[in-house]
């Protein structure tokens, strides 16, 4: 896609997922961390840690080494990756078919979308042959 279009649809799009994304990632922080907090005997002392790591004071030492899924305990990291790809992405199909009804699904690929309605790729974009000695110039001085 490019910066500046007049499809509302893609930017849309764009901030709807990053809002749904945001809103799980902070989720799934709180669910982490309350059951942290919860499960601890001291429950000051856990509340300060979590907020240490947080604010990047200390490093944490969480390292996760298996992961249990109907009642299976998973060691493979390779299979515990899998298992999360999975679910985040039939979840965002299935947020992206709840929310983008409107959108046009005749798009199935972003280059031929671009090409078709575009007479040059980025046009506010004006091109310039450079050496590479310009380049390299140009990456010092900034």
């Amino acid at each position: 896609m490019c910066r500046r279009s007049n499809d509302l649809n893609p930017k849309l799009y764009y901030k709807r997922n990053c809002a749904v994304l945001s809103t799980v990632i902070l989720n799934a922080q709180k669910l982490h961390y309350n059951k942290i907090i919860l499960g601890s005997k001291d429950k000051m002392k856990s509340t300060w840690k979590i907020i240490s790591e947080e604010k990047g004071k200390t490093k944490s030492g969480i390292d996760i080494q298996s992961l249990v899924m109907n009642s299976n305990v998973i060691v493979n990291q390779n299979k515990t990756a899998n298992i999360f790809n999975n679910y985040f992405i039939s979840t965002a199909d299935t947020v992206n078919s709840d929310n983008n009804k409107h959108i046009n699904t005749s798009i199935t690929n972003p280059i031929n979308y671009i090409t078709n309605n575009f007479r040059r790729p980025l046009p506010k974009i004006s091109w310039q042959y450079a050496s590479t000695h310009e380049i390299k110039k140009k990456n010092l001085s900034h």
